[in-house]
């Protein structure tokens, strides 16, 4: 018998998204208008806002389409519209 991991119940009872989803383009526009909502926002904000594990690969495509930027704040990461 094949035992799920921690990770993938957790989800699954939470109802938050996996984070190896296609990025459709109304995904990369919900998390785009957040951004330009509230620039300097951190990752874990965008996450718990867009109810997802994870949104790195939505963050990497927008900054490579050059629509938002990513900077160091101390430790910290935010992420501002260009």
């Amino acid at each position: 018998m094949k035992r799920r991991s921690k990770t993938a119940n957790k989800g699954a009872r939470s109802g938050l998204k996996p984070a190896k989803q296609g990025r459709t383009a109304s995904e990369l526009e919900k998390m785009l208008s957040l951004i330009r909502a509230r620039p300097g926002i951190r990752p874990s904000e965008i996450n718990r806002l867009l109810n997802r594990l994870e949104s790195d690969g939505l963050r990497a495509t927008l900054i490579r389409r050059g629509l938002i930027r990513k900077e160091k704040d101390g430790s910290a990461v935010r992420y501002y519209p260009v």
